[in-house]
């Protein structure tokens, strides 16, 4: 839904797709890792978890960003205080996943689930830094093009399409998905990869938390458990480290 939402946007703005291999082997992987993989592995992992669990284990982004763009970019190193910071942040995470193994094992792997689903948004945004000279618009088209392609064959072999209705909230539901959180969040996240870089991008996943809870609380009544708190109390406390300049 998401690539033919960008369709006519493109074909208005007279917008060509790469046609080189680099770069089209390039935004193939992106798919793969922002969108196919995520896009599988963060809804199959909530129906182990709640969405303020998903929302914490998410926020684990920067510290990964932090640590992937020191060994793969020449402008985003860490200093010890930032290292420090990653060093506090994954220690709640550590907590959270701690909760989940000794209460229930399919919560643990829906929580490794979603942290998997983490790396492979900071891997991409990697990947999106390369191919900075495509336009932002065909960036996303692109991927969502591929994405589809990809995803494709698991659903001729699944039970998707049976009783689908296009007149309930769940259709609906996706709609949104598609065309706001995915395609136009998508077009502003490229911009701002491009443009200063994973890490400060990564820092947008320490807001999740705050509005899930909130969002949380308000449409499906969920409480969030004593140990999420603590979590996203040593999560900040990194973020806070993190920032410290001496």
């Amino acid at each position: 839904m998401a690539a033919l939402f960008f369709l006519p946007l493109i074909f208005i703005k007279n917008l060509s797709f790469p046609k080189d291999f680099k770069t089209l082997k390039i935004l193939f992987i992106a798919a793969l890792v922002n969108n196919v993989i995520p896009f599988s592995l963060i809804p199959w992992g909530q129906q182990y978890i709640s969405s303020s669990t998903t929302a914490i284990v998410l926020a684990v982004g920067p510290f990964i960003a932090l640590i992937l763009s020191h060994f793969t970019t020449k402008d985003e190193k860490f200093t010890f205080m930032k290292f420090l910071g990653v060093g506090c942040g994954f220690f709640g995470i550590v907590i959270l996943l701690a909760d989940g193994l000794t209460k229930d094992i399919s919560g643990f792997y829906g929580q490794i689930a979603v942290l998997l689903a983490s790396f492979g948004y900071i891997l991409s945004g990697i990947l999106l830094r390369k191919v900075s000279y495509v336009s932002s618009l065909i960036t996303s088209c692109t991927m969502f093009i591929f994405a589809s392609i990809i995803l494709f064959p698991f659903l001729l072999f699944s039970n998707s399409f049976d009783g689908i209705n296009i007149f309930n909230e769940s259709f609906y539901s996706l709609i949104f998905l598609a065309l706001i959180p995915t395609a136009f969040a998508s077009v502003l996240r490229i911009e701002i990869i491009q443009s200063v870089g994973v890490q400060f991008m990564s820092q947008v996943t320490y807001l999740i938390p705050l509005f899930t809870i909130f969002f949380a609380w308000l449409i499906f009544d969920e409480k969030a458990d004593n140990i999420i708190y603590l979590s996203l109390f040593f999560v900040f406390l990194g973020l806070l480290i993190r920032n410290i300049k001496k």
